[in-house]
């Protein structure tokens, strides 16, 4: 009986497998898209039939049946409701344990490059924040059975090298809470949660309000926050695997309402930006204070940038990581913020 069954099982598979052939050889779905190219060579991986459909039956099969990974190099699956980024993102993994680091020649351009912006900006006469966002691999390692290699990480070198050369840096992660009773991140997604774009903020002000004393901030607390938690699709490291299911996504929003108001765009979108344009700027401005903030940003600011809106007179976030001088200098900001979320860091190392 159970050689039966196996027999039936290799047969079906070997139907499956067979079909994109039948389908190539009845020439569905297979016409090349220009006129002057092959029918088959490049196109076939193009045109692939059933390519996501079949994705779908091995993803499937290897989670369900055979309770593995079926992309452990792009995605870690710990059984337990939570996934991380694996090691083809920027070893995302291997940094956070400290099993990659930055060379001493990296280091060496790294603080060439600070030392240049800080000097430059300094010149302009605003003030320089670089800011960390932690890995989900950095707060919740000890679900990793990997153990974290005895030296500084990437992040922890750049925290000392900033200090060296006297560039302010946040570490994001700074304030989060020690007891963990609060959920930071997504179980199924490589950002965090609203809990900890909450926290950055925290961490972020605690740093700036000491370089503008006699300003004016709002300094938020939970309690100026109600929490909304929806079941909604959300996991972009179920989506690698191509895993339909949901998550409680986790939403905070300020009880009484946003005071920042929103302004018309006005910046050209830069030749080869690769991301949403609609979100490439934001800008905002309330009566709080006479300061203008700009942020260089990735995905992780969209979580607390709501509440740096509500503590500066001007505010323009830009989704890129690019120092450009001139628009810069266009902008005329009291402050730069420099927003990167730890696997990205080595973004730091172009200038």
């Amino acid at each position: 009986m159970k050689c039966d069954g196996i027999k039936i099982f290799v047969i079906i598979y070997m139907l499956v497998i067979s079909m994109p052939i039948i389908l190539l050889a009845l020439r569905i779905k297979i016409d090349p898209i220009n006129a002057n190219e092959k029918k088959v060579s490049l196109n076939f991986k193009r045109n692939f039939p059933l390519k996501s459909d079949l994705f779908d039956l091995y993803s499937k099969i290897k989670t369900d049946v055979f309770n593995t990974n079926p992309l452990n190099e792009k995605v870690i699956d710990i059984k337990n409701g939570w996934k991380f980024l694996g090691n083809s993102y920027s070893n995302a993994l291997s940094e956070s344990k400290g099993l990659v680091v930055f060379s001493r020649k990296e280091l060496k351009q790294l603080k060439q490059n600070l030392l240049e912006r800080k000097r430059w900006l300094n010149e302009q006469k605003i003030e320089f924040y670089i800011a960390i966002a932690p890995n989900k691999h950095s707060v919740y390692g000890d679900m990793i059975p990997i153990k974290k290699y005895d030296r500084l990480t990437k992040i922890q070198q750049l925290d000392s090298l900033c200090k060296t050369i006297n560039i302010n840096f946040i570490n994001l992660g700074n304030q989060f809470p020690k007891d963990k009773s609060q959920r930071l991140y997504h179980k199924t997604d490589s950002h965090w949660n609203d809990y900890g774009g909450y926290y950055g903020f925290r961490s972020s002000m605690a740093m700036i309000t000491q370089d503008f004393k006699n300003e004016t901030f709002k300094l938020f607390t939970l309690d100026d926050l109600n929490l909304e938690i929806i079941n909604e699709p959300i996991g972009d490291l179920n989506e690698m695997l191509q895993l339909k299911k949901n998550e409680a996504f986790i939403h905070l929003n300020l009880k009484n309402g946003p005071k920042a108001i929103a302004q018309k765009k006005i910046l050209a979108i830069p030749f080869g930006y690769y991301k949403d344009p609609n979100f490439y700027e934001t800008r905002y401005k309330t009566h709080i204070n006479d300061l203008k903030l700009m942020v260089m940003n990735d995905s992780f600011f969209g979580y607390y940038g709501k509440y740096l809106a509500e503590n500066f007179g001007e505010s323009v976030f830009i989704w890129n990581y690019l120092f450009d001088k001139d628009l810069i200098a266009s902008e005329k900001p009291n402050i730069l913020y420099h927003e990167v979320v730890e696997r990205d860091i080595d973004f730091l190392l172009v200038n």
